[in-house]
């Protein structure tokens, strides 16, 4: 397969990501159809479905570009060292969502409910799977006040983060409530598992302590 085709195929991608985003933008995950997203991508539909097999399939590209994109520039950061990693992943998909509200409201209220064991279909378990990796380097390093299964935690963390996430999608909530309530979950969690002087920090990053 020469190169030629692959930056083809490449360059096919990045524009119907780029479309997605537009479309929802425009109107909603409603207003993305695959004649639609066709059309402002300047490809057959046929190639659509090739690609990515359905509207669902786009939807997971879409926030898995976006996730790839993340985890290149957090890798060029400085190492953040066990817990700190999954803090600033949390806060770099923050500002991203926050970015681009009308992109990200509408992909979440529907993404949600995608097949997968923890919700956003595969993308969920890339989450889960970096946050998991992070949580077993704490538990290595003697961070955790007792073994744990390091497996079930990142999952719940994660879980507890997106039940969140949907109420904002849905506007349940504001944005800022969203914030400072997933930095409370976030922060109580870790404080029920971290050795001193790492637990007073997660009370005290949660707010509800001085």
């Amino acid at each position: 397969m020469s190169d030629g085709w692959e930056r083809r195929q490449e360059r096919t991608r990045r524009d119907v990501l780029d479309a997605t985003g537009e479309l929802i933008a425009d109107g909603g995950v409603h207003g993305l159809t695959m004649r639609k997203l066709a059309e402002r991508a300047g490809v057959a539909v046929a190639t659509l479905y090739n690609q990515f097999g359905d509207r669902d399939g786009v939807l997971v590209a879409f926030v898995s570009a976006g996730l790839d994109q993340l985890e290149i520039e957090l890798d060029a950061q400085p190492d953040a060292g066990p817990i700190d990693t999954t803090r600033e992943l949390f806060d770099a998909l923050d500002e991203s969502f926050a970015a681009e509200p009308e992109v990200w409201r509408p992909i979440f209220a529907s993404i949600k409910s995608a097949v997968g064991a923890h919700g956003m279909g595969e993308v969920g378990d890339r989450v889960v799977a970096y946050i998991e990796a992070d949580f077993a380097k704490a538990a290595a390093d003697g961070l955790f006040v007792v073994d744990c299964d390091v497996a079930a935690l990142a999952r719940h963390v994660f879980t507890t983060r997106m039940n969140r996430l949907e109420k904002w999608a849905h506007a349940a909530i504001e944005w800022d409530l969203y914030r400072s309530s997933s930095t409370l979950g976030l922060e109580l969690i870790l404080a029920s598992m971290l050795i001193e002087p790492l637990r007073g920090e997660a009370l005290r990053r949660s707010g509800v302590v001085h």
